[in-house]
């Protein structure tokens, strides 16, 4: 993960789920990703990847209108949660300190207009 003061932004979690419902957004997920979520779960890998994982290997199935498989609702109205979250993959767990940010101005302008979370350091 990069180093979050190196962003032009604080970030406090507000539950609203929309990182892990972007059109298009993929999470990879390596073997260690799948036997974590696998054990999480108390499934096996094998059924981890054939339920949850895409064809291809490399990355999660996307759920409901293209939000992630593992994006559930909160007790609260509004309010999602990761149903994986102490296994989430690496990817998920650096949101939304991801260097190509950084790297990408239309992309960090994107990811704070979608996250309620994301706001101007003072």
């Amino acid at each position: 993960m990069a180093d979050p003061a190196d962003f032009p932004f604080e970030f406090a979690c507000r539950r609203s789920g929309n990182c892990c419902a972007i059109p298009g957004g993929v999470v990879r997920v390596d073997d260690a990703d799948v036997r974590a979520i696998a054990a999480y779960l108390g499934m096996s890998a094998e059924a981890v990847r054939s339920r949850f994982v895409h064809r291809d290997g490399d990355r999660l199935l996307d759920g409901l209108g293209s939000r992630c498989v593992f994006l559930g609702e909160g007790e609260r109205a509004g309010e999602a949660h990761c149903t994986v979250y102490p296994v989430r993959p690496q990817k998920c767990r650096d949101w939304p300190f991801w260097p190509e940010a950084l790297e990408r101005p239309e992309l960090l302008a994107a990811m704070q207009r979608r996250c309620p979370g994301i706001t101007e350091r003072a």
